[in-house]
């Protein structure tokens, strides 16, 4: 752990709950149309990275909340596949 590893934590864990309340508008609306695919795949390799430097580095401060970003950003690419298939069942019916 680092000398300063406490503002590291400090700021992943806001970027989580201010996170959060967009996946909470999401999951209420499914409207993912702002997210585009590169967005989501740089930003998932992204998490991926940090979530390695972490282990690696043995720094559950870094890795933990990491890994909450990583799962949000999974559900934000199933809402997208699952509300497209079902937007295309309306609309090409």
């Amino acid at each position: 752990m680092g000398k300063y590893s406490i503002l590291a934590t400090i700021s992943l864990m806001i970027n989580v709950v201010s996170f959060f309340s967009l996946l909470k508008t999401i999951h209420i609306t499914n409207d993912t149309s702002s997210f585009n695919w590169s967005y989501l795949s740089g930003n998932i390799i992204a998490q991926v990275l940090l979530i390695i430097y972490g282990v690696i580095n043995k720094s559950p401060e870094i890795y933990g909340p990491t890994f909450l970003l990583f799962v949000g950003l999974l559900y934000i690419v199933y809402n997208k596949l699952t509300y497209r298939y079902y937007e295309n069942i309306i609309f090409n019916v």
